[in-house]
């Protein structure tokens, strides 16, 4: 399930068959396109994890504005280039008067790290406090919702909206279709409170470089229609994003398909570059060393738009059946869901403006396929309630969903 966009071990479901998925149009429109460690938590008597935080018998609020606080002196040197800079004014209610921190449900290194500090770095010379990022890796694997649940327990540091997280979607929503987290969690989509998403990285979908249908994706087509059964999907199982876009882009172009479980994305994408299955979905940092090394070919990447070198001739998965594709990796930025609207507002005005920087928008852009995004609030909820109910029907088809059971 979702932890971030490393997206961690699944839990298996059990497969029978992949039947037909429906399509739907995509109802959030146009997107806005720009150019170019704290101490694991105690345990529970329940034996779930502790919400209270880091330990050492540190209150939580205190130990996050300990750790902001902290990192004001070393924003020192950011805040002073900030100057030839035009600074975002605090609202009339003196909102931000506090470090902001940007909370990365995932270990320091993983795309979601990597992300939460560069854009951390480029909001902190527009606001007239630092944007610090904090890491948190207690939770499990729906670490999205367990997140939310834990900032909703911080008091006026959440609610004011001091604290902000970065999630991606759909990945967050997959979880909710494979799961009942309301009862696991206690939160619904009612607690996700976007604050903009920022950009969108694709999954594509991959084979093995000695295939024996050919290395386009109308020969796979052709092929696993004659053979039906005979293409080898390797799959973390029903749960994932990667899951549910394959099992997407296989209905809505008619690819019968046998599942072969094999690990995590690094383990699923091996599999395929050394012949062990035949496809599998991935996204850009984890299928390019094999596709450096010849290993694998790219038959289609999610989305509308044409892809950049290397990768410009992969055809758009929109660009092969009608409706819209959700399953990219988007990356949201959120926040607790009782902050007031103007407090919300602003750190999307903040955050939106550190996404148009020409030094973060460089930083980012080396990522091969990463398309630099722009949705607002309304626009980002509106794509993952969109990703909720695509990955509903998934499930549904596949006889799975936990609401039916």
């Amino acid at each position: 399930m979702n932890r971030g966009s490393r997206g961690g071990e699944r839990r298996a479901i059990p497969l029978d068959k992949c039947p037909d998925i429906f399509l739907v149009s995509n109802p959030w429109g146009q997107t806005k396109r720009r150019r170019k460690q704290p101490a694991d938590p105690p345990a529970a008597s329940d034996g779930k994890p502790s919400r209270d935080g880091p330990t050492n018998g540190r209150n939580t609020m205190k130990h996050l504005n300990a750790l902001a606080m902290s990192a004001l002196l070393s924003s020192t040197l950011a805040a002073t280039s900030a100057i030839a800079q035009e600074a975002l004014a605090p609202l009339d209610d003196g909102f931000p008067n506090r470090p902001i921190i940007l909370l990365v449900i995932d270990s320091p290194g993983s795309a979601d790290s990597l992300f939460a500090g560069q854009i951390a770095e480029a909001a902190s010379r527009f606001s007239p406090q630092p944007v610090v990022v904090e890491h948190r890796e207690d939770f499990t694997n729906f670490g999205t919702w367990e997140g939310i649940a834990w900032i909703k327990d911080q008091g006026e540091l959440a609610s004011e909206g001091y604290i902000t997280y970065v999630l991606t979607v759909p990945d967050a929503q997959v979880d909710m279709a494979a799961l009942d987290i309301e009862s696991m969690t206690g939160q619904t989509m009612a607690d996700l409170n976007p604050v903009i998403s920022a950009e969108r990285v694709p999954y594509f979908l991959i084979q093995r470089a000695d295939a024996p249908w050919g290395d386009t994706i109308e020969d796979l087509i052709a092929y696993a229609q004659e053979n039906p059964g005979a293409v080898r999907h390797v799959t973390g199982g029903p749960g994932g994003g990667q899951d549910a876009a394959m099992r997407f882009w296989a209905s809505a172009l008619n690819i019968p398909m046998t599942d072969v479980i094999g690990g995590n994305p690094q383990e699923r994408a091996l599999a395929v570059a050394s012949g062990e299955g035949d496809i599998t979905a991935s996204p850009p940092d984890v299928l390019g060393p094999h596709y450096d090394a010849g290993r694998v070919n790219l038959l289609l990447g999610a989305g509308g738009t044409t892809f950049p070198e290397p990768w410009q001739d992969v055809p758009p998965s929109e660009t092969l059946f009608d409706g819209s594709d959700p399953f990219s990796q988007t990356r949201t930025i959120a926040t607790s869901p009782d902050v007031p609207d103007a407090h919300r507002d602003w750190l999307y005005q903040l955050f939106s403006t550190a996404a148009q920087d020409p030094d973060y928008v460089a930083r980012r852009e080396q990522v091969t396929a990463l398309e630099v995004i722009d949705l607002d609030p309304a626009e980002s909820m509106a794509l993952a309630e969109f990703g909720l109910e695509t990955s509903i029907q998934i499930f549904k088809d596949l006889g799975i969903y936990w609401a039916d059971q």
